[in-house]
């Protein structure tokens, strides 16, 4: 908020398990130098610990102070664990070299537990918007104000080949993603898509799930070649990369939808012919397993998603009407 620049030095391995919302990773250790530090901490005590990473870091100073030269001029936040020592000794250094620093207090742990906190307390009024794969609903929430995007978050399209093209997000950085945008929101209720507790690699915390099954409920459909259309637009195959993996997760569903169908579905993916796919996959998977699932809900509204324009000034209006 005081437009520091965050500056996480943990390891990139530490750093890829989740990290504060816009930082740049400078390690001071890499991970094999960390394990031997926390070995000797654990066996030999702090002292020694520090000693050997003071040895560590000895040898690596010029590469460090180099690594931080585009940061120049800026006023930067130092970030460690818990905010101990690799925080501290960074932050002593950019001192020595000119720089304005200060450390982060309670490090990555501290912000961690400040997500949590958040976002058990997250139990909002919620518009949830179900229909069957295709028919637009995140491309109707993309219309939509305030909205929740949880594919977005997950980077997972919460499907089959919700992964394609995309780098699925782990726990902590879906949550910290979801920290971070609910102070935006503004006033409830807000939109978001119907979704199972899990997409892709994550799973939706416990409070928002069950704010979701209390919400008002909203059903879309369209054509049947509408959804093809949207789904041939939402799942390119550019590559042969990209073939192989979706024939990959085709030949996944043979003890769901039978070897003879999907020796049928390969073909029609390697001859080209998509749309006959894509309607083999809704008609034959998705609808019946989304299907029933869809008629235990009871709706406060159903429309057309046909057009998507029309179909979000409806539900804006309909928010309007919810007070």
């Amino acid at each position: 908020a005081a437009g520091h620049q965050l500056i996480d030095v943990r390891s990139a391995a530490e750093f890829a398990e989740g990290s504060l919302p816009g930082a740049v990773n400078i390690p001071l250790f890499d991970e094999d130098e960390r394990s031997v530090i926390g070995t000797i901490y654990r066996h030999g005590g702090h002292a020694l610990a520090v000693e050997q990473g003071f040895d560590y870091a000895g040898g690596k100073l010029d590469r460090l102070l180099a690594a931080f030269s585009p940061y120049q001029g800026r006023t930067l936040a130092i970030c460690c664990a818990r905010g101990g020592m690799r925080s501290l000794s960074v932050v002593n250094l950019l001192a020595q070299a000119g720089y304005t620093a200060c450390q982060l207090a309670g490090g990555y742990q501290q912000y961690r537990r400040e997500v949590l906190a958040r976002l058990a307390d997250f139990r909002p009024r919620l518009i949830v918007i179900h229909g069957l794969t295709g028919t637009g609903k995140t491309r109707l929430l993309q219309r939509l104000s305030p909205a929740i995007d949880l594919e977005s978050l997950a980077q997972h399209r919460s499907s089959l080949f919700g992964a394609l093209d995309r780098e699925p997000s782990n726990q902590r950085t879906f949550e910290s993603g979801l920290a971070q945008l609910i102070p935006t929101l503004g006033a409830e209720p807000y939109f978001i898509e119907g979704e199972s507790r899990k997409i892709g690699r994550v799973f939706i915390p416990k409070p928002l799930a069950m704010a979701m099954k209390q919400a008002v409920m909203v059903r879309i459909h369209c054509s049947l070649e509408t959804r093809i259309a949207r789904i041939l637009e939402d799942y390119p195959v550019p590559d042969e990369k990209t073939l192989a993996a979706i024939e990959k997760i085709l030949r996944s569903l043979k003890q769901n939808m039978g070897s003879a169908l999907v020796e049928e579905m390969c073909r029609l993916l390697k001859s080209g012919e998509l749309s006959e796919l894509v309607r083999i996959l809704l008609l034959d998977y998705y609808d019946r397993r989304y299907g029933k699932s869809m008629r235990d809900y009871s709706y406060s509204l159903e429309l057309s998603a046909e057009d998507l324009g029309a179909a979000a000034a409806v539900l804006t209006e309909f928010r309007r009407s919810l007070g």
